[in-house]
């Protein structure tokens, strides 16, 4: 089945408009963004990570507002048995960290701090604390529009149902970001990374005026922007980490708009993040031998492979339900 492109385009569009719109919040709406509780964090478009010692559930707003809560394993609240830091940076070469302490809000219920307001396609968040002794570590990668953003493209992403355990050609990740659908795969020998643009038949298609970012967050987090190789038929890069990560975060800069489509690959709202040494981890790394690669030019464009598609997911029907076509 195909999704249709225009009702597609306008719930991401949607989506993305109300996560412009917050930055730029009225007093009302400020005031809601400061009542968040202990209560209803989770509700709050939020991303709970789960370690061994507790769990933590992140609301991170556009213009630098964090709140935390967290629970040990049997869902007691953790309120003044947490200390710690957030320590932020923009994914970008030459940005420095910023480090802003938790701090416990009693009224609310949950932790709190204040970091410089999100003004890059991508954020690195890192998070340190101590629960009762115990330390807790990990990072995020958060657009724009903070983990609202994230739940935002979620959900739209979550509409194009892909098979549990499907692969793309290449044997690596697949993922549907706005009205693409997209194969994440690298090289575990030597760090190359690619990001391959696919039609509904999963055959590569020519990248287009697309761009796409990269973030990991393995033994280390680190990001990476790709290029796309010299015909343009997928995009390419190098990371320094070679062990499938935990977390796989991808930019993708759609072929008809300058707004940036962000996604946790594999994360739908509601789900919970696994984080630690028993965590289950991303295949990312699972290329040998890159597959050789087809070109079949038709006039006025060039095809690689054989699909027919445009790489854009459409509806099917008069159903709302959606999926990927499987042969």
């Amino acid at each position: 089945m195909r999704l249709e492109k225009l009702l597609h385009s306008t719930l991401v569009a949607l989506s993305l408009a109300a996560v412009a719109a917050l930055p730029a919040c009225s007093k009302t709406e400020a005031k809601a963004e400061a009542e968040v509780t202990a209560e209803n964090i989770a509700a709050e478009d939020a991303i709970t990570e789960q370690h061994e010692a507790a769990t933590v559930t992140w609301a991170i707003a556009p213009e630098g507002k964090v709140k935390a809560r967290f629970k040990s394993p049997d869902g007691a609240p953790l309120d003044n048995d947490v200390t710690g830091n957030v320590i932020v940076k923009p994914a970008r070469k030459g940005a420095e960290p910023v480090t802003a302490k938790l701090v416990f809000d009693a009224k609310a219920g949950v932790h709190t701090a204040d970091i410089p307001k999100l003004e890059d396609d991508l954020t690195e968040v890192t998070y340190d604390v101590q629960v009762k002794g115990k330390p807790l570590k990990s990072t995020l990668y958060v657009p724009k529009g903070g983990t609202h953003e994230l739940v935002a493209t979620a959900k739209v992403s979550a509409e194009a149902k892909i098979p549990e355990g499907k692969k793309g050609p290449n044997g690596g990740v697949l993922q549907v970001a706005g009205d693409d659908l997209i194969e994440i795969v690298a090289d575990s020998k030597t760090g190359e990374s690619r990001v391959y643009v696919l039609d509904d038949d999963l055959k590569p298609i020519p990248v287009g005026k697309r761009k796409v970012k990269i973030a990991v967050v393995a033994n280390a987090p680190e990001y990476v922007e790709l290029d796309p190789e010299p015909k343009g038929l997928y995009f390419t890069g190098k990371l320094v980490v070679k062990t499938n990560p935990h977390k796989l975060t991808v930019v993708l800069y759609p072929e008809d708009t300058p707004t940036p489509v962000v996604v946790l690959c594999g994360w739908h709202p509601g789900a919970v993040v696994v984080v630690g040494p028993s965590a289950p981890v991303v295949g990312l790394f699972v290329v040998a031998n890159w597959a050789p690669i087809v070109v079949v030019p038709t006039p006025g464009v060039v095809v690689v492979g054989k699909g027919k598609g445009k790489g854009k997911w459409h509806w099917k029907g008069h159903g709302p339900k959606v999926h990927i076509k499987i042969h």
